[in-house]
């Protein structure tokens, strides 16, 4: 992975604004130093002109030595159809957000327009705003904006439904997944994720009642309220499961880079001591096992993925419940952790923001957790906790991880 020091990212930062984030970070940085000396006067045409504004006043201060609080944010590419790829293997998903090239700053919209004017063969009189506003809600589901933005039974409607499962096959299959997973006479939906965190989405049915008040001279008017009631048809399982991978990779971001030091530090002695033991022949299971240890370890047998929310609940007596796969993930994250100081992380949704000299590690543990969604087996779970089944998914490929682990652009 490319890396940049404190004073280059606030260049990056400030050339985000100005309207070049789509450009490769060197081009980005080439421009502030074109422009170094005119920053200030630009302002006027920046895209975001107060956060450009911003970052020119960050970087004057670094230029000086001069300590500053400023943060620094990177979005990740497409955030949905990039965690649905990653969660399918899918190579050529991952092309389009930024998961595979390490020299490209992918941008599936782009991507989606340039597709569908191939299919077309015509140029095609969109802007990418219209086609990020179809794609990402029709990766959620959606037909109405996709129908709104390129008509009804249209060539352009069907090219981009053509587009979007040619640039994102893993997307468009698990889309089909999700929506068939709607149950009919189900009151909720209800799925774990990997760091225990339980999602229950009740199925509310829009309802409408006439109210007539005698006492204003039988005036009328209808009352709108949702009721907890089964529905024949439903959306939102795509969404909903999509979006809670999103919150469970923030949360995990949150833990791997503002760690509890102590906390980590026994973690790692334990797991070590743990591991030489088994090594030597010396392994022991223990059968009084705290039930939060116990979840989690039901977690990860289920989906293949490891998260350190379970360290602050380790201790010698039960460490043998877990199984050596267990405790290697967990060394391997943990050793990692222990290289750089904890650190504070902003986010708002997709995007990321901490202090400039700790986006480098930022980035990192962002793609690690892709890399791992890609490596693990979660959304053959997440989808039998759906399904009430005990299937088997198959991925695109079981390639992906070690390529993402390659890229520079998961977030930029």
């Amino acid at each position: 992975m490319k890396t940049f020091n404190g004073t280059q990212w606030i260049a990056i930062d400030l050339a985000n604004h100005y309207g070049l984030d789509k450009e490769t970070f060197e081009t980005r940085l080439e421009w502030v130093k074109t422009h170094l000396d005119e920053l200030e006067t630009l302002a006027d045409k920046a895209e975001v002109p107060e956060l450009y504004i911003k970052g020119v006043m960050a970087l004057r201060k670094a230029q000086q030595g001069i300590p500053t609080g400023h943060l620094v944010g990177l979005d990740a590419v497409c955030s949905g159809v990039q965690i649905m790829s990653a969660l399918t293997g899918c190579h050529k998903g991952a092309l389009a957000t930024g998961l595979v090239d390490p020299e490209v700053r992918a941008d599936a919209y782009s991507t989606c327009t340039k597709e569908m004017q191939r299919i077309l063969g015509s140029t095609l009189s969109i802007t990418r705003k219209q086609a990020k506003d179809a794609m990402m809600t029709a990766f959620y589901g959606s037909k109405n904006e996709p129908k709104a933005i390129f008509g009804e039974d249209t060539p352009e409607l069907n090219a981009f439904y053509k587009a979007i499962s040619t640039i994102a096959p893993g997307a468009w299959e698990l889309l089909q997944d999700l929506l068939a997973s709607w149950n009919p006479e189900a009151l909720s939906h209800e799925w774990k994720l990997p760091d225990g965190f339980d999602v229950k989405v009740k199925v509310m049915k829009k309802k409408e009642k006439l109210i007539e008040i005698d006492e204003l001279d039988h005036s009328r008017f209808t009352y709108t309220y949702y009721v907890n009631e089964a529905d024949k048809f439903g959306l939102s399982n795509a969404a909903n499961v999509v979006h809670s991978v999103d919150a469970y990779v923030l949360r995990t971001v949150h833990r791997r880079c503002n760690y509890n030091v102590e906390v980590t530090e026994r973690a790692s002695k334990l797991i070590g001591k743990e591991l030489n033991a088994r090594a030597n022949g010396e392994h022991k299971l223990w059968f009084m096992v705290k039930d939060k240890l116990e979840y989690y370890c039901d977690q990860y047998d289920r989906s293949g993925i490891a998260d350190v929310v379970i360290l602050q609940y380790l201790n010698p007596r039960d460490m043998g419940y877990l199984s050596t796969e267990h405790l290697e993930s967990l060394q391997k994250i943990v050793d990692t952790m222990l290289t750089y100081e904890p650190f504070e992380v902003v986010a708002i949704h997709d995007e990321y923001k901490c202090h400039p000299n700790n986006m480098n590690v930022l980035r990192n543990v962002y793609r690690e957790v892709l890399a791992e969604l890609a490596d693990s087996n979660l959304i053959q779970d997440l989808l039998n906790q759906l399904y009430k089944a005990n299937g088997k998914y198959s991925k695109q490929s079981n390639t992906l991880g070690n390529v993402i682990r390659q890229s520079n652009y998961a977030l930029c």
